[in-house]
This record gives structure tokens, C-alpha cells and sequence, in this order.
């Protein structure tokens, strides 16, 4: 049994302000006229980084990252998940999930807030709701936040660091019953 099936209830709220993956900080706001456009800008990259996963644009879902990206993950502060590095290996470890998933995804960001932004680096934060739809039913895949790091890149605004925090394990089963390739697909790299 992991640590995150042993949970009281007590202990899930503020998880990650507990693990030290967020630090909410006071609104920082513009300091010109084109920070709003900046501030749009990030704000529909890591939009458009949901909708290319969604639509399964693999040429789109690569021109969201820089070349030395990073993407990684931490179920509730217990589980880690990554991180992958590079715009081929996330894109490539991304899109190895689309052959499992027959349903439509819907990565839905919410209450997205900008951290920092200052010359060519910004940092987000959002709301993270996965939707899916057999067509038949809609469920709900899987619910955290995005904490984003971007870094300008000549005109467009590109994700240089995604760190996902995740509310409940987003594979089916237990952990411990999960093979070591499974494990390897969900992106938890360590024994836990």
C-alpha cells in the first residue's frame, strides 16, 4: 500500500504548499502596457499545449516546449513522476498514452494566474481538470495544477519547465500491482 492510499483526510488539502512544490505569492501586477500582451501570451501557450495534446497534434505539441524542456509530475507530494528531459522525450512519452486512450481527452485549465514575469521568463499557475467522453459518458480523469515555467524564444512564448501536481494517482490500479513497463508509461521512474 503507498503512502497516498493511507491518507486521512486531513492531510490532502494544501498538499503541495506542505511538499514545497507551490509558494502562492502576492498578485505581481504589469508593470507596462505590453506585459498584458505577455501575460495573454503564456496564458494561450499553455492552452494551446492542451489542445494540441487533445487533438493529437504531435507537430503542435512539440512547438509548446523549448528544446531542453522539462516536464514532471508528483501525485499529492508522495509520488514522483519524471521528469522527462527534452522536447523529443516529452513529446515522445506524451504521445505514447494516445494509442491506450479511446476516449476523447479534455485537459481544461482553470483560475490560471501569473506568478512571475520579468524580460524573457514568466511562471503560471493553473487549475487542472482531465475530462474524458467515450461519447456514451463523461468522467473525470484526473484533477490538479500546472506550475509553468516559459521563456520567450524570438516572438513566442514556449513552456520551458511543466510541473503537474496531481490529486489522485492518474492511472487505473494500484501502484504496487502496476509491471515495471507500466510503471515506465505513467512516467514513475522509482520504486516508491
Amino acid at each position: 500500500m503507498t503512502t497516498v492510499d493511507k491518507h486521512d483526510e486531513l492531510s490532502i488539502p494544501a498538499w503541495a504548499h506542505r511538499v514545497g512544490m507551490l509558494d502562492l505569492g502576492s498578485p505581481v501586477p504589469p508593470a507596462e502596457r505590453c506585459e498584458a500582451s505577455d501575460r495573454a501570451a503564456v496564458g494561450e501557450r499553455i492552452a494551446r499545449y492542451c489542445w494540441a495534446y487533445d487533438e493529437r497534434r504531435i507537430e503542435l505539441l512539440g512547438d509548446c516546449f523549448t528544446l531542453d524542456a522539462i516536464w514532471e509530475g508528483n501525485v499529492l507530494g508522495e509520488i514522483p513522476i519524471g521528469p522527462l528531459e527534452g522536447r523529443e522525450a516529452i513529446v515522445a512519452w506524451l504521445s505514447k498514452f494516445w494509442p491506450h486512450q479511446k476516449d476523447q481527452r479534455r485537459h481544461m485549465i482553470l483560475n490560471t494566474i501569473v506568478e512571475a514575469l520579468q524580460g524573457d521568463e514568466a511562471v503560471t499557475l493553473s487549475y487542472l481538470l482531465l475530462m474524458a467522453s467515450t461519447g456514451d459518458a463523461v468522467s473525470m480523469e484526473a484533477m490538479g495544477f500546472y506550475k509553468v515555467a516559459y521563456r520567450r524564444e524570438g516572438s513566442s512564448w514556449r513552456i520551458a519547465r511543466l510541473t503537474a501536481g496531481f490529486d489522485k494517482p492518474f492511472w487505473p490500479g494500484k501502484l504496487e500491482t502496476m509491471s515495471d513497463r507500466g510503471r515506465a508509461r505513467h512516467g514513475v521512474f522509482e520504486r516508491t
